[in-house]
């Protein structure tokens, strides 16, 4: 619910500062990024008895991803992307504390072009491979949402900040938080 109140306000954002004269992004553009991220997931363990199962946690987790994306127009661009994460803690003492989770997803950005700041929402589908400490080996089907603010550098450079939810009717739910950095070509 939260989520869906800031997608919905980082749209009302781009619709409510609108067009500007230098267009951020242009037909064709190709851009390669690369990120580093704090994460987390949630899995629910086993149930005790008549009560509710518990929700695994890790202690602390980290994430590096890479997307690729290919403009359609100036605003929006297909999506591809793979990222990995190593989490540590979660498990029983006598379980590893060590676990992984590897997803990969296909989809859409949608970017408001205003000026320097240039926020975006992006969704897509994938599937999370996970395995070690206290998760149990398997892949689960995934929608992935999130959205972020790219600070252009230069036409080609830009860095910034990105939110990452990964989840749906399987056990396990991924979100990271992290910083990255992109270059863009092709804009000609």
């Amino acid at each position: 619910m939260r989520l869906a109140a800031l997608v919905a306000s980082i749209l009302v954002l781009g619709v409510v500062l609108g067009a500007h004269p230098r267009a951020a992004h242009a037909d064709n553009e190709r851009a390669l990024s690369a990120s580093l991220a704090w994460a987390t997931f949630s899995v629910p363990g086993e149930a005790t008895g008549n009560m509710e199962p518990p929700q695994i946690t890790p202690d602390i987790g980290g994430a590096l991803a890479v997307s690729y994306e290919h403009a359609l127009g100036s605003e929006v661009s297909l999506r591809f992307e793979l990222a990995g994460g190593l989490f540590h803690g979660g498990g029983e003492e006598d379980q590893p504390q060590t676990s992984y989770l590897g997803l990969a997803d296909a989809g859409a950005v949608y970017r408001f072009d205003v000026l320097k700041y240039v926020p975006y929402v992006f969704g897509g589908v994938g599937a999370v491979a996970r395995g070690g400490g206290p998760l149990e080996g398997g892949v689960d089907f995934v929608l992935v949402v999130g959205g972020g603010l790219d600070v252009l550098v230069s036409r080609a450079w830009s860095y910034g900040i990105e939110a990452r939810l990964a989840s749906f009717g399987g056990d396990v739910t991924v979100f990271t938080l992290g910083i990255r950095g992109t270059h863009r070509w092709g804009y000609f």
